[in-house]
């Protein structure tokens, strides 16, 4: 069993850390695990922290859980989960009169904004969040403020603006003292140097004629225009990963290694970015899938720097591969473009156009989904809105903040649920199967098994017939699992094609029998329906407990049988490691 959050030990001693004063121990240690790189155990930390309080409706504590969680969402790139949590911890910490709190929402929430695209909002949220800070004697609200005006006055290219601000941020860390805080808070000081160089870069190259990125980064030695910035980006950038180096802060360290290294490109020093690179696999924890994609981008931009196209397309197309399966836009689509220039500089000139268009795709779904999320914001919003007009109402009813914190309880209940469901499918999203996770490590869910399916050939469903008929695979799909599994059994959408059964009191011999029908119900549906030229089939990979000791060690021995059904052939069930696979006699085609 867990421990509750009252009697839980932390384990490490404390310290005064953000978020401002004294911390509820178990959210202390939650906060240096993420300060130590280990942002995913954070992030399972506050979320269990988050859940017990709600049950205990400890609002204050929620509040406090619910801000910790919006920062995590933030560092793994969760940015429409983040400000569902920051929102309702904001506007508690504004209802009771907590300003360096209420502060600290505001810029998490401003950070959140920018990062989908919604620069004017961010920047009205940035700058309401550095007032409040202002008003305090709270040194780290305001040094944090600080921070988050600059990014987002960089990400809306007033740089000048932006270097002030990100300035009196690192001038204030310095003061503070605080290694993590200051290692952050360089790496953006140093991303907005270096930004005053690329575009005097862009400058010249518009004045010298049209050339291709690759063509650009192979240059590599430039005009020396902006020179100075990117000379203190690199100072900068080099004194962040030192910061980060002393205190453990891996994911810091591995953001400053990526972009040490595009610097030191810039210069068109090619041994020293691969010096720097390679220092990344030798750091420990903070290796999250975005953060991986990030490292092959560097490295494939610095194969292609080195001329070694062969190595550099086969990391571009790693990096773009992962990136489309985990929605990665941001990295994604300038990955496609160094991708077509590669293979047309190494004459694959049908490879070439095929990666320009795939560009050109998705940065056309990085600009629809962008304007998707913040229509969903700002929804939320304005129910967010809509709660305050209520809880508005209930004070004034009430003697004090006990009705109002059932209010805020309820409400948080259905926004919880809200982020932890997958829009598509209605099935509960990545989310919701940490959460299951959490409960099964705890032993609440007995014996167990784990199925991980994935439709086959989905990609060419996409290409074939359109995303839209894509979506409408997945919804059907979702209804055909639901409908072949028992009302016990939890179903999850991992991602993408890629769908989650949790089956409990189960042995081997159950579990094949559910997959086998799951299989069954999906091969033999009648995808006509939909389009006349459609088959959809799955493969499925299962592992139960005893195979291994932690469910997520379980769960990845399930994923492993998973590409082991993939690679026999796909339309299989493969199972319980002796290789025993399951599947029909002839496989049918999947799209005729």
């Amino acid at each position: 069993m867990s421990d509750s959050p009252s009697t839980r030990v932390p384990a490490y001693s404390a310290r005064d850390v953000t978020p401002f004063t004294e911390m509820w121990p178990p959210l202390e240690r939650a906060w240096h695990l993420s300060c130590e790189g280990q942002v995913e155990a954070a992030m399972a930390l506050a979320q269990q922290v988050h859940d017990e309080a709600r049950a205990a409706e400890d609002q204050k504590l929620r509040s406090s859980a619910a801000s910790h969680l919006g920062w995590y969402c933030f560092m793994l790139g969760y940015y429409e989960e983040g400000i569902l949590h920051v929102l309702s911890a904001r506007d508690f910490y504004r209802a009771i009169g907590d300003l360096p709190r209420e502060s600290w929402t505001r810029a998490i929430h401003a950070w959140l904004l920018i990062e989908i695209g919604a620069p004017n909002e961010a920047l009205d949220e940035a700058m309401l969040a550095l007032e409040l800070a202002e008003a305090t004697a709270e040194q780290r609200a305001l040094c944090f403020a600080l921070n988050v005006v600059g990014v987002v006055f960089w990400m809306q290219g007033q740089l000048d603006r932006a270097l002030q601000f990100a300035e009196r941020s690192v001038t204030l860390a310095r003061l503070i003292g605080d290694r993590v805080e200051l290692g952050r808070w360089l790496i953006n000081l140093a991303g907005i140097e270096a930004e005053f160089w690329y575009q005097a870069q862009t400058n010249a190259d518009a004045q010298a004629g049209p050339r291709s990125q690759f063509q650009a980064e192979r240059g590599a030695a430039y005009s020396g225009m902006g020179d100075a910035h990117l000379l203190r980006a690199v100072t900068l950038a080099d004194e962040a990963r030192q910061l980060a180096h002393e205190a453990g802060d891996s994911w810091a360290n591995r953001l400053a290694l990526c972009n040490l290294a595009e610097y030191h490109l810039g210069f068109g020093q090619r041994e020293r970015a691969a010096e720097v690179l390679a220092q990344w696999d030798s750091l420990r924890g903070g290796d999250g899938i975005r953060s991986r994609i990030y490292y092959l981008f560097a490295l494939g931009k610095l194969q292609l720097a080195e001329g070694s196209l062969d190595e550099a397309i086969r990391t571009l197309l790693e990096c773009a591969t992962m990136a489309g399966e985990a929605g990665d836009l941001e990295i994604g689509v300038p990955c496609c473009r160094y991708l077509a220039d590669a293979f047309a500089a190494a004459g694959q000139f049908a490879e070439a156009l095929h990666w320009h268009r795939e560009f050109h795709a998705r940065h056309v779904r990085k600009s629809t989904d962008t304007s998707l999320v913040r229509s969903r914001v700002a929804a939320i919003q304005y129910e967010t809105r809509q709660l305050q007009a209520r809880i508005e109402t209930e004070r004034t009813r009430a003697d004090g903040l006990e009705q109002i914190n059932r209010v805020l309880v309820q409400e948080a209940a259905l926004l919880m649920h809200a982020s932890m469901e997958d829009v598509l499918t209605g099935l509960p999203n990545r989310r919701g199967l940490e959460r299951a996770l959490l409960e099964v490590a705890t032993g609440a869910t007995g014996n167990y098994a784990f199925a991980m399916m994935d439709i086959d050939h989905f990609k060419r469903v996409n290409d074939t017939f359109s995303h839209a008929l894509g979506d409408e695979v997945l919804r059907q799909v979702a209804m055909l699992l639901r409908a072949a599994t028992r009302d016990t059994d939890r179903l999850f959408r991992y991602g993408g094609e890629e769908f989650v059964l949790l089956m409990g009191a189960t042995d081997i011999l159950l579990a094949a029998k559910i997959c086998r029908r799951i299989r069954q119900a999906v091969r033999s549906w009648n995808w006509a329906q939909i389009h006349p030229n459609l088959r959809i089939t799955l493969s499925i990979g299962v592992a139960i407990a005893g195979e291994a000791i932690a469910p997520v060690d379980v769960m990845a021995l399930a994923d492993e049988r998973l590409y082991q059904a993939k690679n026999a052939g796909r339309d299989r069930i493969v199972m319980d490691g002796r290789g025993k696979i399951q599947h029909v006699a002839v496989t049918s085609p999947l799209i005729h």
